[in-house]
């Protein structure tokens, strides 16, 4: 994977050592996992493609794994620091994958309402794209989507309401910035894949040449489709 210089990430790694994705331990420079997760976790996920799109996802863990953890603590309960090493994984994920080898992506997250920003007072998806990005000495794009409206909590919705749920939450902030570019559209995790559809599909129609689809984590897109899933 390439790297930002190994100046700064000594520098980076001195403040915030790189901590396992599992269960949040320190491990070495390099590694993902620590020794005593290593064993456990077997392959990363390969990239499948977002149903219904032709887009492809590319995603670290599967959403029922010991990963879980350590996204959860990340997302809900403040733990800011380890968006940097969820960053990494996200980054040799893509770069593992060979969609990393182009260069000019640019990374976009899933966007937040300002309100709910204020309310968890970060966006988890924004850290981990700006990280990823980081990693792989390309550019994020904050703000690139912005979300029009409030929407209920996708978490424990059925796959239709869902769809009801995200359909025309998500506006291009300037289509200038996004037509004719290389984006890779980053989130947290993808259950039914309603959101990233929904945020790809206003990307592509503001221009967007290509579109990636990258997660820490996943449901089986199979169970996906069928409609047997439970989140």
């Amino acid at each position: 994977m390439k790297m930002h210089s190994q100046y700064s990430e000594r520098l980076w790694l001195w403040f915030f050592p790189r901590r396992c994705v599992w269960c949040a331990g320190v491990c070495e420079p390099e590694a993902m996992l620590c020794a005593d997760c290593a064993g456990a976790a077997g392959p990363m996920l390969e990239a499948e493609l977002l149903p219904e799109t032709g887009i492809p996802l590319v995603s670290v863990f599967t959403y029922y794994s010991k990963a879980r953890k350590i996204l959860l603590n990340f997302k809900f309960h403040g733990q800011k620091k380890n968006a940097h090493s969820i960053g990494y994984a996200m980054a040799d994920a893509l770069s593992v994958s060979g969609f990393a080898d182009k260069p000019g992506w640019l990374f976009c997250a899933v966007p937040m309402t300002s309100a709910k920003v204020r309310e968890r007072g970060y966006n988890q998806s924004e850290l981990l794209a700006a990280a990823a990005a980081r990693w792989l000495g390309m550019e994020p794009a904050p703000g690139l989507l912005l979300k029009t409206r409030e929407t209920r909590a996708q978490h424990g919705l059925p796959r239709e309401e869902r769809l009801e749920n995200i359909a025309g939450a998500f506006a291009a902030a300037d289509p200038d910035l996004i037509r004719g570019r290389q984006i890779v559209l980053c989130d947290d995790i993808c259950t039914t894949g309603a959101t990233l559809r929904e945020a790809a599909r206003v990307l592509k129609e503001a221009g967007a040449e290509e579109i990636i689809c990258l997660t820490y984590l996943r449901t089986d897109l199979s169970e996906i489709e069928e409609g047997n899933f439970s989140i």
